[in-house]
């Protein structure tokens, strides 16, 4: 087992230079990506939005300056000179005092606007560090094919070796060095195009943490092994708690949606009831700037919309519609997250004897491997047989990636569906 383990550990290994760990990656992502401005501009557009909820309570400042040349066809009388222009500045200040529950919705509704906006950013950011660990994972994943298909040409070069010795020494004819040099050639094939999948991985990894994919020698290049993800049960666990209380992101989400619907329907509902307010005014006006005069008046104004063409209705069905909607998401996320636990649950399940199962493979496909290449030497096997053994040895060192790869994707959906950031 400790032969085999060193084997894996030698196969998925990678490149140290110019390396970045994941955590480096989603600090550096969180901290100057396109995306994450994206995430600080959104949270800064929510936030005056929700201020514009209640602006309407605050006390309201209205200044004016007046400029008017003015004339008559009236005759001119003896008795009143006739102002040739007027001239007049003034401040009027208005507070609303009463407005049925608009006020106290409206201040209400503006918390919860913030409170979400809230739960938006850190969806956002949490997406984010999904995307950037999906990509690192990914680039991990390419380079551990890249050491496989490397073994895999040496493992080609060395049979190739092999069949020339034994051509030469008369023990086999010509066509297992043809055959030998042709499955060099696939190798060197796959090798090829192993790297060309690796770029397009390390590109994309660069591009998401916020880095330029321009310059192919300034990639930044994820650090580590491509090895099973720590504390997977442990994280299903307290996926599944958050669950039970109605604390996971996506359904907390969704609930403070519902609130700010139903505060939204209540204040549509108000906007049928009068609204008092305390008025005050100022103003200086006259002919001429040496002859002006002042005048201030102060007092309360009723306002009651009897009808307006239908507007207060429509807003009242579009509120209440908009409710109903966000209710129904609230029971699609509270669905889709059992779902998905449910799912997640027999995969890491399932990925857990598939993946102990494919390491003993792993185990003996080596073993075989070497055995059939020695049977092979002493000319006792045909190389055809012994690239049956090699295709195999092959096949379950691909798997085996492909199973640490997917143990390691449900990881991180598993953290995202959490909450992790």
């Amino acid at each position: 087992m400790n032969k085999i383990l060193i084997l894996i550990i030698t196969l998925f290994s990678i490149n140290h230079a110019d390396a970045i760990t994941l955590k480096e990656s989603i600090n550096k992502a969180l901290s100057s990506s396109d995306q994450a401005k994206v995430i600080q501009e959104s949270r800064k557009y929510s936030d005056a939005e929700a201020q514009k909820v209640d602006a309407f309570t605050k006390p309201r400042v209205d200044t004016s300056v007046k400029y008017y040349e003015l004339g008559t066809t009236a005759e001119d009388s003896i008795f009143m000179a006739t102002p040739d222009r007027q001239m007049t500045t003034g401040l009027t200040a208005s507070q609303l005092l009463w407005a049925g529950e608009r006020i106290k919705e409206s201040r209400a509704l503006k918390k919860n606007l913030i409170s979400l906006a809230q739960l938006e950013e850190s969806s956002m950011k949490r997406d984010l560090v999904k995307y950037v660990s999906n990509a690192f994972i990914a680039v991990l994943y390419q380079q551990a094919r890249i050491n496989v298909l490397k073994d895999r040409v040496k493992q080609r070069t060395d049979e190739l070796g092999d069949a020339t010795d034994l051509f030469e020494a008369g023990m086999v004819t010509n066509l297992d060095v043809r055959e030998a040099k042709l499955q060099l050639h696939v190798a060197e094939d796959e090798l090829s195009s192993g790297e060309s999948q690796f770029h397009t991985a390390l590109v994309d990894f660069n591009l998401v943490i916020g880095e330029s994919g321009e310059q192919t020698e300034n990639l930044l290049t994820p650090e580590g092994l491509l090895v099973r993800p720590y504390y997977l049960n442990e994280k299903l666990t307290k996926l599944e708690a958050l669950y039970n209380k109605k604390e996971q992101l996506d359904i907390k989400k969704a609930k403070a949606a519902v609130k700010i619907s139903e505060k939204s329907l209540n204040l549509a509902k108000d906007e049928v009831k009068p609204a008092v307010l305390l008025v005050a005014g100022t103003e200086y006006g006259g002919e001429e700037f040496d002859d002006m005069d002042a005048s201030w008046n102060i007092g309360a104004q009723l306002t009651w919309n009897f009808y307006d063409g239908g507007t207060i209705d429509a807003g009242i069905a579009s509120a209440r519609a908009r409710k109903k909607s966000r209710e129904a998401s609230l029971n699609q996320a509270d669905k889709a997250i059992s779902g998905t636990l449910n799912k997640l649950k027999t995969e890491v399940a399932s990925l857990n004897k598939r993946t102990k199962l494919q390491e003993e493979t792993l185990s003996l496909s080596n073993g075989n491997y070497e055995d059939a290449r020695g049977l092979y030497l002493n000319g006792t096997m045909t190389l055809t047989r012994l690239g049956d053994f090699n295709l195999l040895y092959a096949e379950a060192r691909f798997n085996l990636l492909q199973l640490y790869y997917l143990e390691n994707i449900i990881s991180i959906e598993v953290g995202s569906l959490i909450g992790e950031e």
